[in-house]
């Protein structure tokens, strides 16, 4: 004779089971045990302290691994590793019959410094690098997560966009906030535009994981690009060119304009805000690339690789003609939960912990408003209702 389950008792376990699947992951990284190749560093409080200034390095050989085993009774579900510097030879590895084997790594064209490997499971894994020269790892932080779903603070980077609708330029990680406001957000995830934003400057290995950190909280998933381009501090535009090196910036830029083709343009203020060169280089690049980008006769390699293109449109931080003043505290976005694009922005800003003892803010008033942007060109015609970047770029995508 069958039994026959009661039907309350069956709906309880499908609800129990739909509850549990829907748990969010937690983070296991603390309680976790470590071990490395010989001469590693052992203070592995550095992969979980949220300090992206100091790292955990392995030793500098042709073979090494961090392995990680799980607390006793827990399994894993995946491991976001945020890197203090690219490494091409990188896996992670699992134990299968006594061997240690690669099921993720390092792949061309995701040159990615936050990474996330799905890893359904496993009790133990290794972060290994092999290669034929010696080499080092080296990690600003780990995230493990046990079973469940992934939280959303988890970064899963999709690819650059090849053709971008928005570029947006600027000089230094956290300058996209403090001077742009919620362009990025609004624009991106609000709007569903395909916004690049585009770092003229390197930065540091921890500026560059936080800035990382500041783009998925304000609703990114297409990874940016980081110029190669040290950062030198001066007021002066000439001697900023100087030092970064005049004519690589400036084809750098129409390389980007001709390589990504974005239908409008946005960056910083022509007087650099407070008047950094950096900042100045990025407008001044910016308006050089606006001229040349559309003639094979300039950077004939970025021409002969991927031809030319005129942007339609560009906007500039500050620029007193054919304004737009957008309200960032009265604009709600339905994409953060009705949250306002200021909201959204100032969060963004906070995830650049290394500068929050600065005297900088996401600027609402006053001379840096971020709120205020005028139309320096344009293939397709004057701003006439002065509320929207797009206006009047032919099918605009939503």
């Amino acid at each position: 004779m069958k039994k026959v389950i009661p039907l309350f008792l069956l709906i309880s376990v499908l609800l129990l089971s739909a509850f549990a699947a829907a748990e969010t992951a937690r983070d296991l990284t603390a309680e976790c045990s470590f071990s490395a190749s010989k001469g590693s560093g052992k203070k592995y409080t550095a992969l979980y302290d949220h300090v992206y200034e100091g790292y955990w390095k392995s030793n500098k050989a042709n073979n090494n691994y961090l392995e990680v085993h799980l607390p006793e009774g827990e399994t894993c579900s995946g491991v976001q590793i945020k890197w203090a510097a690219i490494n091409r030879k990188w896996c992670v590895e699992v134990e299968k019959n006594g061997e240690w084997t690669a099921v993720d790594g390092f792949q061309e064209g995701r040159e990615f410094l936050t990474t996330w490997t799905p890893l359904d499971g496993v009790t133990a894994f290794r972060i290994a690098s092999h290669s034929n020269y010696p080499h080092d790892l080296r990690i600003d932080e780990l995230i493990v997560l046990s079973e469940g779903e992934r939280p959303e603070n988890i970064q899963v980077w999709e690819p650059t966009y090849e053709k971008a609708d928005m570029m947006v330029v600027v000089g230094h990680p956290d300058d996209e906030y403090v001077f742009l406001g919620a362009v990025i957000p609004y624009y991106g995830a609000e709007r569903g535009k395909r916004v690049l934003v585009t770092y003229i400057t390197e930065s540091t290995h921890y500026r560059r994981t936080e800035l990382l950190d500041g783009l998925w909280t304000a609703g990114q998933r297409s990874y940016p690009l980081t110029g190669l381009f040290h950062d030198r501090y001066t007021m002066s535009l000439g001697t900023a060119y100087q030092r970064l090196g005049e004519n690589k910036v400036k084809n750098y830029i129409i390389s980007l304009f001709r390589k990504h083709r974005p239908d409008v343009v946005v960056t910083q203020d022509i007087h650099g805000e407070y008047g950094h060169g950096v900042h100045k280089i990025c407008a001044d690049s910016v308006i050089n690339a606006l001229k040349k980008s559309g003639s094979a006769k300039y950077d004939r390699e970025s021409a002969k690789l991927y031809g030319t293109w005129d942007v339609p449109k560009c906007y500039i931080h500050l620029y007193p003609e054919n304004q737009i003043i957008f309200d960032w505290n009265e604009m709600k976005l339905s994409a953060f939960g009705g949250r306002s694009a200021f909201e959204v922005a100032n969060d963004a800003w906070h995830c650049h912990l290394s500068q929050q003892k600065s005297k900088y803010e996401v600027y609402m008033d006053g001379p840096y408003n971020s709120q205020i942007f005028g139309l320096y060109r344009s293939t397709v015609g004057p701003d006439k209702a002065h509320d929207d970047f797009f206006e009047n770029i032919p099918e605009a995508q939503e």
